[in-house]
């Protein structure tokens, strides 16, 4: 597959995608990965994976795009149970299996010939985002690390969760409860939505987080039938999904999605020419997990040059508290950006974040290439 990405706004540089996949534990991982067709020799490669219950369709590409131009291999995953990787049941997000994914995709890239082992980057975004500092702690051959809109400490997230909607905040544990006990016995998950308004038990839901997240994925993708009858019965909530979305209107079309989430309301999602499904739905035993989780804590603990893109606005992952772990850090440089959550994705934030992102990264792949000469 060619496609080209701007190495920034004035020049345009073709780089190569081609599907790949590894193994994590008993499953497979798909992944795309990007070379510039220049590329002679081993070359620093960054690996990405995205956050909560997001898939790589969902603008990983626009920053696969620049990091290839800039003469990097990229390595784009999907965690397992979600996207185009496998896993049974589908939609369950197991924190503990998601960064045994990042060492999966780790040990991976250091079999590739075109990949300079002593410069692999991680990068991660939001749930990802916290999923790198971790790992980074664990890993110390790792030449740098980049956390967009990292999901740093459960507490905290948790607490802005429920100044959003406290009723729908009790509604989604309860639920957590319930599916956890129902796992013991092999039930089915119960699903519930990734993002929503501040009414769903999402585990986003925020006024900005269904428009926010919707608009991640590319135009003409495509919303299943029962979900687009009940946004017809629901037009204050049609008005905030992103026009990228299309409803699928008679009986005549074609249901999307045949096994992704197809038993959730929330949002089943088949991309522009079936080329992806996704659903807005992950199970809600996460829900008893993320108070938990507390990955800010690792930055601490290693050393690795580590980039946090911290976006102001952040309800779902408050900077706040993300600066404060950072500070004192003489390894962790912070960048602000004045956004929400989903806004570092797009546009102008999304211009300032991945130049930000490309300088740190090349300037640490440059140390490290002269550290080992």
């Amino acid at each position: 597959m060619e496609i080209t990405g701007p190495a920034d706004r004035r020049e345009v540089v073709a780089v190569r995608r081609r599907e790949v996949s590894f193994t994590s534990d008993q499953d497979e991982c798909a992944a795309w990965l990007y070379t510039a067709p220049d590329m002679n020799g081993p070359r620093p490669m960054v690996i990405m994976g995205h956050g909560l219950g997001a898939v790589r369709e969902m603008r990983l590409d626009a920053y696969a795009e620049r990091f290839a131009a800039a003469g990097w291999s990229v390595l784009v995953f999907d965690y397992r149970h979600l996207g185009a990787s496998g896993g049974a049941p589908r939609q369950l997000l197991d924190i503990g299996r998601q960064r045994a994914d990042w060492h999966a995709a780790l040990s991976f890239a250091r079999t590739l010939p075109e990949v300079d082992v002593d410069r692999i980057a991680l990068w991660g975004s939001s749930f990802g985002g916290g999923h790198v500092i971790q790992v980074a702690s664990e890993d110390t051959r790792i030449a740098a690390v980049v956390a967009q809109c990292p999901f740093t400490d459960g507490p905290a997230s948790l607490r802005s969760r429920i100044r959003t909607g406290p009723l729908s905040a009790m509604a989604l544990i309860v639920a957590g409860v319930l599916d956890t006990i129902g796992s013991w016995f092999g039930a089915k998950p119960i699903l519930l939505p990734m993002a929503g308004t501040s009414w769903m038990p999402a585990f986003v839901a925020s006024p900005d987080a269904l428009a926010g997240a919707s608009a991640l994925l590319p135009a003409g993708t495509r919303l299943s039938r029962r979900t687009s009858a009940l946004l017809k019965r629901l037009p204050s909530v049609r008005a905030q999904v992103s026009k990228n979305i299309e409803l699928t209107e008679t009986d005549g079309e074609k249901e999307p999605v045949t096994g992704v989430g197809r038993d959730s309301v929330w949002g089943v999602l088949r991309g522009p020419d079936g080329e992806f499904d996704a659903a807005n739905a992950l199970a809600a035993r996460l829900t008893l997990h993320l108070p938990l989780d507390r990955p800010g804590r690792a930055l601490a603990r290693f050393s690795t040059p580590t980039l946090l893109c911290v976006c102001d606005n952040d309800a779902a992952a408050p900077a706040k508290t993300t600066k404060r772990r950072a500070q004192g850090l003489a390894h962790v440089h912070v960048q602000n950006y004045p956004c929400d959550h989903f806004g570092i994705y797009l546009g102008e934030h999304f211009e300032h974040a991945v130049r930000d992102q490309i300088y740190f990264l090349a300037t640490q792949f440059d140390y490290t290439a002269a550290a080992t000469q």
